[in-house]
């Protein structure tokens, strides 16, 4: 396991704390999994201080990153998906082993790390996604007006709920590059070109508030996020409801969090699915953005 030398004191600490190597690897697990529970992460950093050990930042997570990432390593070679995105996912772990700050367990930026470091999140660019689907709870949330059209869609064009790959907005940096078309789009055709290597996934989906119609028409720069469901094939399937605070719509935007105090801005968690037929015939038109 190869870890940045200003880690070097904490990876030493482990072994002597009583924790082996796939004792690292089940705590990164832990937090990657449904529950993301980073606790015991945070009980041994709160250990560590009490003996002395410096870990103020985020030096014991990226030294458990990297046990996780010389588990995973060579694995990568033997995934189901598009060759770019191994690449990419090599990049991460790299980058995990860099400098830091921004890992710190409990925070999404951690649980997602963890993800990538245990091959259950997929980075493509300014977006990643995971295998999942739609919960049946969330049938309870469509509006009546909207229902039979959505099941229609669901299960006659999407094929079912699940299983998916399910798209999230990378953590910084890799976010930054949403604001370009090109990118948001490149990072489109990896997903689309994985879905062709597994053959059971149903397509692309998810559900935020950056897929309201209202946010579009308000924001025009989301116009890339939401061209596949809106001109290739795909559905704004419907509205789940209102989009909670944490959900990251007010994150950086003063004027935006001003609007939604004053009960001017309203956004919905909105569902979007992009069927694999019409993603991967898509892809197949585009071999530019390869």
């Amino acid at each position: 396991m190869e870890t940045a030398p200003e880690l070097n004191r904490i990876a030493e600490a482990l072994p002597r704390a009583g924790l082996a190597p796939r004792d690292c690897v089940a705590l990164v697990r832990r937090a990657a999994g449904p529950a993301q529970d980073a606790r015991p992460v945070i009980a041994l950093k709160t250990s560590l201080r009490n003996q002395g050990i410096e870990c103020e930042a985020d030096e014991l997570e990226r030294v458990l990153l990297a046990h996780a990432v010389a588990e995973s390593a060579p694995l990568v070679d033997s995934l189901n998906i598009h060759p770019p995105v191994k690449a990419l996912i090599r990049r991460e772990f790299e980058r995990f082993r860099g400098p830091g700050g921004q890992l710190l367990a409990g925070t999404d930026p951690f649980a997602a790390a963890a993800r990538i470091c245990t091959l259950q999140r997929f980075p493509s660019g300014p977006m990643d996604w995971v295998v999942s689907g739609m919960p049946r709870s969330w049938f309870a949330r469509i509006p009546p007006a909207r229902m039979l059209p959505a099941l229609s869609f669901i299960f006659r064009e999407f094929g079912g709920i699940r299983p998916a790959f399910y798209m999230h907005v990378a953590h910084p940096p890799r976010n930054r590059s949403l604001i370009l078309e090109k990118e948001v789009r490149r990072s489109y055709y990896r997903m689309a070109r994985s879905l062709m290597l597994q053959p059971a996934i149903k397509g692309i989906m998810c559900a935020s508030w950056f897929h309201d119609p209202a946010a579009l028409e308000e924001y025009p720069h989301l116009a890339a996020m939401n061209e596949p469901y809106l001109k290739l094939g795909g559905r704004i399937v419907a509205s789940l409801g209102p989009a909670p605070v944490e959900s990251g719509f007010l994150k950086f935007n003063p004027a935006r969090r001003e609007r939604f105090e004053r009960g001017e801005l309203i956004l919905k968690t909105t569902l979007a699915m992009w069927p694999r037929r019409a993603a991967i015939a898509w892809s197949e038109q585009h071999p530019e953005l390869e």
